[in-house]
């Protein structure tokens, strides 16, 4: 597929348009709730049977989302000062004596844990323990903390925790390993318009460089909001000779 600039700017408008609801007649009603801006991916001609060729990768977008990662959904395994200063900022928190005790415990408790928080960041340090413990279950549901660069979950004993914090809601997991398909939340609707394309952008230059024949493996692309129909990107009119 052919990637235009103009034209991925265009379906973004269009679905952002698209996004309030119209009755003739009638004012414009806009929902309640913020809507999250979708990108959809279709992937056509890649063996994902051939590991080499899946995507299974953390993206850093350009621009956070607000609220991609609340702080309930986020646990921390760490210790020492990190420890404190996370648990004073209201974070989760499993430190090693945690991890011993929930070692302890029954496959259910270890499963509810892989279930309860989205997101897991761990420090290198501890990251043989938690791979003991929980890699069974959080592999199962894809939440195992990956380093970089593969992902940013797993980090620095001495992490500047002020500095890694504000990156959370800029975190987003490309997952292709099951399906030709990426399905991912960009941006909510309320972002300015610039920093929903360049985060759409980010992904799009990733995808590209990821895929074992770049554009010529996105089958198709489409925008919409969490309500919205979806907006298919065009490709550009090729001349005649």
């Amino acid at each position: 597929m052919i990637l235009d600039q103009k034209l991925v700017r265009k379906a973004l408008n269009e679905a952002i348009e698209l996004s309030i609801k119209r009755v003739e007649g009638k004012t414009e009603k806009v929902r309640k709730f913020d809507e999250t801006v979708d990108l959809i991916i279709n992937i056509r001609d890649v063996d994902i049977k051939n590991p080499n060729n899946r995507i299974d990768q953390e993206l850093l977008l350009p621009h956070p989302i607000t609220g991609n990662k609340p702080k309930n959904s986020v646990v921390f395994i760490v210790k020492d000062e990190m420890e404190l200063k996370l648990r004073q900022l209201g974070y989760n928190i499993i430190n090693p004596k945690q991890l011993d005790e929930l070692q302890k415990q029954s496959m259910k408790d270890k499963k509810n844990i892989a279930k309860k928080y989205a997101y897991f960041v761990t420090r290198a340090d501890l990251m043989r323990d938690v791979a003991k413990v929980l890699a069974r279950f959080l592999g199962q549901q894809n939440k195992m903390p990956k380093p970089a660069p593969k992902g940013f979950g797993v980090i620095r004993p001495d992490e500047n925790i002020d500095a890694y914090l504000p990156q959370l809601d800029r975190i987003i997991k490309l997952d292709m390993k099951k399906q030709l398909l990426l399905q991912l939340k960009v941006a909510k609707k309320s972002q300015n318009i610039t920093e929903i394309y360049e985060n759409i952008d980010s992904v799009l230059s990733f995808v590209e460089h990821a895929l074992p024949n770049g554009n010529n493996n996105i089958k198709s692309i489409f925008i919409k909001t969490t309500m919205g129909t979806p907006v298919k990107v065009d490709e550009p009119v090729r001349k005649g000779r």
